[in-house]
């Protein structure tokens, strides 16, 4: 949900419409509907696929856990915004 990088254009759309439906809890059709940019989807039309065959996660456990810490205490590190009141 925080983002990242390293997306193939292809795959962009499909990686946060899955993360945005995940955190509303909201179960997607695995086909993708016709839209004007359905070429640039590649040869798979499907919101999941198998990934590259001989294509490792290079992200270790020690790195991820690294960066869930960092962006944990990034949040915890803004400054509150003041309350605005609140009238009819």
């Amino acid at each position: 949900m925080l983002g990242g990088g390293g997306y193939t254009i292809k795959n962009v759309a499909r990686c946060w419409t899955n993360e945005t439906a995940i955190s509303l809890g909201v179960d997607l059709d695995d086909n993708l509907p016709l839209i004007n940019y359905y070429d640039k989807l590649g040869i798979d039309k499907k919101l999941h696929f198998d990934a590259k065959i001989g294509v490792e996660n290079e992200n270790t456990r020690n790195y991820l856990e690294f960066i869930q810490a960092k962006c944990i205490q990034n949040i915890n590190d803004l400054e509150l915004a003041p309350s605005v009141g609140i009238s009819h």
